[in-house]
Formats: structure tokens, C-alpha cells, sequence
């Protein structure tokens, strides 16, 4: 009963709470109310309208999904600080959304005509955690983002040596509608048109007693599985004429493959172009195609229903297969900067899977010169510069330019990294008091931004160092220091030669190998700290941090959102 009265706190007032508090909890962690995993704990919440809600039928209602409920309201979802992470996301699009290059495709009218300004971003993590900012309810065709589900579709009904007897797994580094093949004439993959054309031969090849329509109808239900049935998927016969009207390119396509390899069981070569172009014509949301991606990062499980929709091998060679082509012939280039498996869509989608953590979906229209949305690809290299998200991250060896992790509470780590310093700083560890050391001349050096130093600013610099260090300074030895440098540093300016803050941003470029994101986070952090004290960040205390960030080797990403954290808190206090 303790843990269960523990887990009332959360969400009781005065010892008591209500149905709409106990949904508002939920929530704020990305939960949906209406989640499969919750539904006879929200039955039961509605039937009580706005009763009020003590600890004793409290554990009547949630006992029956009592793992689930104490995973969620004691925030150990796969992305504990959610509202703080969404507070993170909603600075990336607002950035991105600023950007105006790129134009539509215009060989179809249908997209040609798009509203170039439409700009949505989704997110679904493989706990079910979701957001959706700006245009994510719009339906639009998903073009090439068919393919590499297509091609689960093949591995799936066909299996992967029959799929792979049409199609390659090798990168062809051309453009997608190349009509160059492996050295033994199959398609280089199944994400270039060719080998696309040979999947949707293989799909409508093991189905003969159905037609084009009927088939595309089949993936149009694995797609409705992928997305956790939370929209309708619809098809857009407007799109599928004008793909239809502009396809001599595929059809040659196909053509060569019937006349090289000869198609799959012998399938109609009409049929085949009639499945893969009505496969482009599928409509979705960004907020679907989100939860599609998160049901690939959940090894094939759907987290909003769970359904085990696909098997964890053919997520895996679909997953690979985006990785290596999914973004057109920019995809290698798309693999050194983000490190995501991808894959994009001449409409303007993007969806973007991270594996064992979520998915995402971005919608903009206009594109680049290969094909792939502008705002899509700068909102996945801008997270990719601001968390761990790129597949090589982890390789950091604690030098990730403090991007954040957000699989880990930021504040908890925080909170545990400061323990471990005071404690070690208690039995004279040396790493720790140097970085102890580089907290006070950083803090000391922002204050002296002005020129002087009042005594408020010292007491700040004092209550700053206790509170990170968990110690409690000599405040006659802290005065002596500060006026110390502060002499120094004018000094030097009368010279003209290096001040000591020029010293300080060399010394840590030279320790910076020997400190690990943690003390470069508690270095930066207690820097701003001060510059922040008097409630606003002047110019020269804003070069001069970023000067110290750049000296710690941290991410100009990962900055802002140490800074936008700090500000969060500043204004929840």
C-alpha cells in the first residue's frame, strides 16, 4: 500500500484528486487518454464524472493496469522528461520553419499546386509517447515512402529469398529513376524506381486472383496496422491518373526488366505498373506516418495498440534499406550528417525511424535538388545536432558536444553527476577538483564581464558553487580569488596582452580531452548561471559563453538547449 499511496501523490491535491487531474497527469507524459493500454482505468474514471478520488478507490481504478500506470505517472516512459523534450522539439520547428528554399515537384500538377508553406512535424515513441506540431492532419500522397514498406509487404508474403531473387540490397548512388542495374540486371535495391517497379511485380505476382486495386488495398491495411488504425488510409485517384499520365520513365523501366531478367512468375507487366503507381497515390498524415515509424523502432510492434504488425528480421532488412538508400542519391551524405534510417517522398513527406526510441514524420512540400524535403532534412539534422540520435552517438566515449540524451531525466542526471563530485571532492580526487577549479574561473570570469565586481556578485558566485557542489564555499577565500582576477584582468587590458579570461578559454581547449560531457555540462552551466543572475544575458556575457562552449567542444545545438532549459526553469520558479 506505500507504493501505492506514493504513486496517489502524484496525482492527489489535499489528499484527494479527480477524473479530469488523473487524465491531465497522463498526459503531460505524451500518454493519450484513450490509449489501448489504459481503456478499463479511463472507463471507470468516466463513470465517476467529477467525483472526488481518495487513495483507497484510487487502487480500485488503476488495479487492473496498475504496471502500466506506475511506468507512466512515475515517469520511466522511454523519454521520462517529455514535456521538457516536447518544450526542445517546438524550438526546432519554429527554427525550421523559417526556411523558404527548395520548390515543389511540379511533373504532376497535384503536387506542383501543393501550398509550398504547409509545415507539419510528428513524433510517436515506442512507448506511445506522441506530439504533432503544425500541419500534421493534412492528407497528402506518400510517393516514395511506399517503397521500403512495399518491400516488408514482399519480404513478408513472398519471403526473402524469392524477393531478393528480383531485387538487390546494394546503394547505387544514382539518380532514383536510373535505368543502370547490378552486373546481374537486377535492380540495385528495392528504394531506387526500378527496383521498386520489381517489388510491386513481385507483390502483384504472388496474388493473381486479385487485381492492381485490390493489392494496393492489401498494403493499404498493413499501412493502417503500421499507424495503429488512427486515421483512415485513404487513396487518391487524382493522384494515381497523373502518376499514370507521366509515367513513360517507369514504364521504360519496367520494360528493360522484363526484357533483361523477365518478371516475377510472369506477372503483367500492366498489373505491376498499376500496383507500384498506386502504391505512390496512398494518402496519409504526418501524425500516421509518425506512428508507422515508431512501429519500425519498436522491431515491428505497433505502440499505440500492440499489435506485433511485421517481424523483427524483416524490420531489420527494411530498416537497412532505408539506411543505405533511402533518400534518394543523397542518402549516403544523409547517413554521415543524421545516421537515421530515412526515407522521403517527392510530395514533401519524410519519415525518419530511430530505433528503440521513435519515429517521425515531417510533411513540407518544397524540395531539394535531389528530391528530398528541405524542411524535413533540416529538422532531422538539427535533432540530430541537439540529442543522441545518430547511430554512431554512442561511440562519443562521454565527449558528445553535451547533446542531450532524452532516453535519460536530464534533471536526475544532473542531480547524480553533482552527488558524485561532492563526493569525490570530500576524498581529494583530483578530476574533480579540477573541474571544481574550472567552475570558479568560469564563474568569476563571467561575472567580471562589466569590469567590476560588486559583492552581490560575489555572494551569487558563492550560491551558485554550493548548490552544484553541494559545499558550501570560504567566502574569504572566494573574495580574494575575485578581486585577484579582477586586477589581473585589467592589468592585462593596460598591457595589451592576453587577459585572464583569453587564459582561462586556452586552458580548457587543453583539458578538454580529459573532461566527459558531465563536467563541460557543470562548467557551462555554472557560467550561465551567473550571467544569468541579474535576470537577462548582456552581449558580452553572451560572447563570452559561447567563447567557453566552444573551448568545451559543445554542440551549438546542444547549447541552445542547455540555455532554453535553464530559462525554463528560470521562469517556472
Amino acid at each position: 500500500m506505500d507504493r501505492l499511496r506514493q504513486l496517489f501523490a502524484v496525482v492527489e491535491n489535499n489528499g484527494y484528486t479527480t477524473a479530469e487531474r488523473f487524465r491531465k497527469e497522463v498526459e503531460s507524459t505524451g500518454i493519450s487518454a484513450d490509449d489501448f493500454r489504459l481503456r478499463r482505468t479511463m472507463a471507470k474514471l468516466n463513470s465517476l464524472g467529477d467525483q472526488p478520488i481518495d487513495c483507497d478507490l484510487f487502487a480500485k481504478i488503476i488495479g487492473e493496469e496498475l504496471i502500466t500506470l506506475n511506468k507512466i505517472l512515475t515517469r520511466k516512459l522511454v523519454i521520462p522528461d517529455w514535456l521538457e523534450f516536447c518544450s526542445d522539439i517546438d524550438i526546432v520547428f519554429r527554427e525550421v520553419a523559417l526556411e523558404t528554399a527548395g520548390s515543389n515537384a511540379d511533373y504532376i500538377p497535384i503536387l506542383r499546386d501543393a501550398d509550398p508553406d504547409k509545415w507539419g512535424a510528428a513524433l510517436c515513441t515506442v512507448d506511445g509517447q506522441r506530439i504533432g506540431l503544425g500541419d500534421t492532419n493534412i492528407y497528402h500522397s506518400i510517393q516514395s515512402v511506399c517503397k521500403p514498406i512495399n518491400y516488408a509487404y514482399a519480404l513478408a508474403t513472398e519471403g526473402i529469398e524469392f524477393t531478393h531473387k528480383f531485387v538487390g540490397v546494394e546503394p547505387s548512388g544514382r539518380r532514383f529513376n536510373d535505368l543502370t542495374m547490378l552486373t546481374d540486371a537486377r535492380p540495385y535495391n528495392p528504394c531506387v524506381n526500378a527496383g521498386a517497379i520489381m517489388t510491386a511485380g513481385i507483390v502483384a505476382s504472388g496474388s493473381p486472383e486479385l487485381n492492381a486495386r485490390e493489392i494496393t488495398q492489401q498494403i493499404m491495411n498493413l499501412w493502417s496496422k503500421l499507424c495503429g488504425y488512427s486515421a483512415e488510409v485513404l487513396f487518391s485517384e487524382v493522384t494515381m491518373k497523373s502518376e499514370r499520365d507521366t509515367a513513360d520513365t517507369n514504364f521504360a523501366i519496367a520494360h528493360l526488366l522484363r526484357g533483361q531478367t523477365g518478371l516475377p512468375r510472369g506477372v503483367d507487366l500492366q498489373k505491376m505498373m498499376e500496383v507500384y503507381l498506386s502504391c505512390c497515390s496512398i494518402e496519409m498524415t504526418t501524425k500516421m506516418l509518425s506512428v508507422a515509424a515508431a512501429t519500425l523502432a519498436n522491431g515491428g510492434v505497433c505502440p499505440i495498440t500492440g499489435e506485433q504488425v511485421l517481424t523483427t528480421d524483416v524490420v531489420k532488412k527494411t530498416l537497412s534499406i532505408m539506411q543505405m538508400a533511402g533518400m534518394y542519391d543523397n542518402a549516403g551524405a544523409f547517413v554521415l550528417e543524421v545516421g537515421l534510417p530515412a526515407k522521403s517522398g517527392v510530395a514533401g513527406a519524410l519519415l525518419v525511424v530511430v530505433p528503440n526510441l521513435m519515429g517521425f514524420a515531417t510533411f513540407s512540400p518544397r524540395l531539394d535538388e535531389f528530391g528530398n524535403s528541405v524542411r524535413g532534412v533540416s529538422f532531422c539534422r538539427q535533432l540530430v545536432d541537439r540529442f543522441t540520435f545518430h547511430m554512431y552517438d554512442s561511440l562519443s566515449g562521454g565527449r558528445s558536444g553535451c547533446k542531450h540524451d532524452p532516453r535519460a531525466s536530464q534533471k536526475s542526471r544532473k542531480q547524480s553527476d553533482m552527488s558524485d563530485l561532492c563526493w569525490a571532492l570530500s576524498y581529494g580526487d583530483l578530476y574533480a577538483a579540477k573541474v571544481r577549479d574550472l567552475i570558479l574561473e568560469c564563474m568569476i570570469s563571467v561575472s567580471l564581464a562589466d569590469g567590476e565586481l560588486e559583492e552581490t556578485e560575489i555572494k551569487i558566485i558563492g550560491e551558485i558553487y554550493a548548490e552544484i557542489l553541494g559545499l558550501q564555499p570560504n567566502y574569504s577565500e572566494l573574495r580574494a580569488l575575485a578581486l585577484s582576477k579582477q586586477e589581473s584582468e585589467t592589468q592585462a587590458k593596460q598591457l595589451g596582452v592576453n587577459t585572464p579570461f583569453q587564459n582561462l578559454i586556452e586552458l580548457l581547449k587543453k583539458e578538454l580531452p580529459l573532461l566527459d560531457d558531465n563536467a563541460c555540462e557543470m562548467i557551462l552551466e555554472s557560467a550561465f548561471r551567473v550571467a544569468c543572475a541579474d535576470g537577462e544575458v548582456e552581449e558580452e556575457e553572451e560572447q563570452m559563453l559561447q567563447a567557453i562552449a566552444n573551448a568545451l567542444g559543445v554542440n551549438k545545438r546542444a547549447l541552445e538547449l542547455e540555455i532554453s532549459l535553464f530559462k525554463r526553469h528560470l521562469a517556472a520558479k
